[in-house]
């Protein structure tokens, strides 16, 4: 009997390796994954080399010559090709506006939906550079802390990003394609696409396929901005859908003193039957925009040591 009082149980030996196994495989995988993890070269150690087929396109001009005297918005409600001409004219007017500059900061709130479901709005500072193009996101809201930089010419052309919060503890950062389905899991568009002159680009295009669809209803008129001034709107709504016209409905909100479309929410076409109001797509709207903003090439640096990215 004496023999037995200092052995400990044996069917207590098992659980405690059992415990140990399953503490000793996350504890492996997180290290592994911050081994793994390239350190950061110094700031601006990495030349930038921009292959010509990369280089980015300028905002579309008119193939003709607009008058020097910028387009005037109609005081009150404008519909028809003369809507759709002025509007066009304006676009394009913004569109030299910001080919002239080279940086600017932002805030971007924006919603998206995303597999049928509507996610919740997100609040990012932006920085932008045209020329190369380069640009950086740090999450706000709902859940701070994410930061994202590209730099056209820079890490093979791969997006740079880490989360935040207890995610950033498990993986640090990642370094893959701007189109890269991890990329694309919580937004509908690729990073290489954001930013105001990306956006007037596209709007140039679709105001172009408007001048020649007499079902592409364009209305112009103003309405009550954030700032209590009158702001400029166009709507545009579509009744056939078709390939080259991913919304029903879209409205964009110009700031009356740049003409810069600065908020824009789109609406998906509705499923056979739907009745009611239609759902939106995405929404993105700008906020504290800084033209004259003076950024260097560390604004667009995962090296910076004023970001996130490194490893330790």
């Amino acid at each position: 009997m004496v023999i037995g009082l200092n052995r400990t149980p044996i069917s207590t030996r098992p659980k405690r390796w059992r415990w140990l196994g399953l503490l000793v495989v996350p504890i492996g995988l997180i290290g592994a994954c911050w081994w793994l993890t390239a350190p950061l070269d110094e700031p601006g150690s990495e030349p930038i080399t921009i292959p010509p087929a990369t280089a980015p396109d300028p905002v579309p001009i008119a193939d003709s010559p607009r008058p020097d005297a910028p387009p005037t918005w109609p005081e009150g409600r404008l519909e028809g090709q003369p809507a759709k001409r002025l509007l066009l004219d304006l676009l394009l007017a913004a569109g030299e506006r910001l080919n002239r500059i080279d940086d600017y900061t932002a805030t971007l709130r924006k919603q998206e939906r995303i597999g049928g479901q509507l996610g919740p709005e997100q609040s990012l500072a932006m920085k932008v550079r045209h020329r190369p193009f380069a640009i950086y996101f740090k999450f706000l809201a709902p859940s701070p802390g994410k930061e994202v930089v590209y730099a056209e010419g820079r890490h093979d052309n791969k997006m740079i990003a880490h989360n935040g919060g207890w995610a950033r503890r498990l993986v640090p950062r990642l370094a893959i394609p701007p189109d890269h389905p991890i990329a694309l899991a919580d937004n509908r568009h690729p990073v290489t696409e954001a930013g105001l002159a990306k956006l007037t680009a596209k709007l140039i295009g679709f105001r172009r396929l408007d001048l020649d669809e007499p079902d592409a209803v364009t209305i112009l008129d103003r309405v009550p901005g954030p700032d209590g001034r009158s702001w400029l709107r166009s709507l545009h709504l579509h009744e056939h859908r078709v390939p080259h016209r991913p919304f029903a409905r879209v409205e964009v909100l110009y700031d009356p003193d740049h003409h810069l479309p600065l908020r824009i929410s789109s609406y998906d076409w509705p499923e056979p039957g739907h009745k009611g109001d239609l759902h939106l797509a995405e929404r993105y709207i700008y906020e504290d925009l800084k033209l004259d903003a003076v950024l260097t090439a560390l604004d667009f640096d995962p090296a910076n040591p004023a970001y996130g990215f490194h490893r330790y």
